[in-house]
Formats: C-alpha cells, structure tokens, sequence
C-alpha cells in the first residue's frame, strides 16, 4: 500500500491532520494516511500507572502519502495552506 508512496506530511496534530487532508482533497490530490500511536500502554487497557509523565497529546503521529507523480502537488497544496493559517 505505502511501498511507491511519498510522505509529504507528518504530524501529531489531529487538527492539523484533518485540515491539511481537507486541502488536498480540495485539490483533487489522492491521498493514503498511516496513523502510528508509540504510548507505552493500549487505551484499550485502561492503565494509568505505566503511562505517568507521558505527554499523551504527543503519543500518536498522523503520516499522509501521496503517489510519486503528486508529490509535488500535494507539497504545493500543503504550503499554500499553511501559508494561508500563518497569518
């Protein structure tokens, strides 16, 4: 699935993730996402004493691909919009 891809974002903003596949989208660019949570304990779990001190808003990281022949786009798309939340 990810094999030929290109990352063209990262981050562990879920906000930021969402608004940032909302441009591309507007754009018309495909897209695939890989979301990896590195938490030292499952939420499933219910635990609390082995995840003390974490940063939990930091735990999990949002990845958006892009074929090859839309890297550029996708990196344009991507700029232009933060260009535009910049101010």
């Amino acid at each position: 699935m990810f094999n030929k891809k290109k990352e063209v974002f990262l981050t562990n903003n879920a906000e930021l993730y969402g608004r940032v596949c909302a441009a591309l989208k507007g754009k018309d660019i495909p897209y695939e996402t890989k979301t990896v949570n590195s938490g030292t304990q499952s939420r499933k779990t219910g635990e609390l004493w082995g995840r003390i001190g974490e940063n939990t808003n930091l735990e999990i990281m949002y990845y958006i691909y892009v074929s090859p022949e839309n890297e550029a786009a996708a990196k344009y798309a991507i700029a232009e919009f933060q260009r535009g939340n910049a101010r």
